[in-house]
């Protein structure tokens, strides 16, 4: 029960969501940046997947997958990737119990091409928003482990410790920086794909935080923080500021589906 409410309750945190959303626009194109609220936007409504969680039981396993609980992933790096043929192969109860936060994230993407293509712009900011908080939880380790939270390993806490503990202390010196976007030619794929890369940054975390325990004479104190923070800030910033130009790149390739509709200037 413990570790069902650490998994509803956690995520990057909000600090972090807000930067992984808010940073998102400056990957986007002029056609797209005709609406000048997206960044503010993205980032008020970054967390509102998390709040869902409180009033919606349907709403926690959206936001993992315990990849490693998978036989296939373990053998072959690699898990069947279509919904309809992993609840065939695998059982519905084992999927569902193991997360379905791949499966989420695409069909957010098409609710997203859906309200692009209509021209339902409130709607649409809401659902890029939403899309951005799956995108970020796909590039956090702890939302893609069995060992979500460290109690496997004798390190439970890690989970809030690192995503919300440590990086509300130094989300300021996290920047994300412009760089070439392109539109996504299969776009389950990239997000299976970035799934399987985050997860191999699981053991270089969960050894920093048994690192930062030691060096600061098994206590949670400041001298902890700022060693897990030194000991993981090079993949941290990576992911973070990774899992904005995802977002962008998913943003942009919706629109693009879409039929590439001219966004208003201002969106209520």
């Amino acid at each position: 029960m413990m570790m069902a409410l650490i998994i509803l309750l956690c995520s990057w945190g909000e600090k972090g969501h807000q930067k992984i959303s808010g940073s998102s626009p400056v990957f986007f194109r002029a056609r797209l940046n005709h609406y000048k609220g997206w960044s503010e936007k993205l980032s008020e409504h970054s967390t509102d997947a998390d709040n869902r969680k409180k009033n919606d039981p349907a709403e926690g396993v959206k936001h993992y997958i315990d990849i490693d609980a998978y036989k296939d992933f373990i053998e072959k790096q690699q898990i069947t990737e279509s919904e309809d043929e992993a609840f065939n192969k695998y059982g519905k109860d084992f999927v569902m119990k193991n997360g379905t936060l791949p499966w989420v994230t695409d069909s957010t993407y098409r609710m997203l091409v859906k309200e692009f293509r209509s021209k339902e712009w409130a709607k649409a900011v809401l659902t890029a928003a939403d899309l951005g908080h799956y995108v970020g939880d796909g590039f956090m380790p702890l939302h893609l482990t069995s060992n979500y939270d460290g109690k496997l390993t004798g390190q439970t806490g890690i989970h809030s410790r690192y995503e919300s503990k440590m990086i509300n202390r130094f989300v300021d010196e996290i920047t994300v920086t412009r760089s070439r976007t392109r539109k996504i030619p299969n776009v389950s794929r990239y997000i299976f794909d970035y799934v399987y890369n985050n997860y191999r940054y699981k053991d270089s975390l969960l050894s920093a935080d048994k690192f930062a325990f030691a060096r600061a004479n098994s206590e949670y104190n400041d001298l902890y923080y700022q060693t897990l923070w030194n000991q993981t800030q090079g993949f941290t910033k990576k992911m973070i500021a990774g899992s904005s130009k995802s977002l962008a790149e998913l943003v942009r390739t919706a629109w693009i589906e879409a039929g590439r509709p001219r966004l208003p200037r201002e969106i209520n």
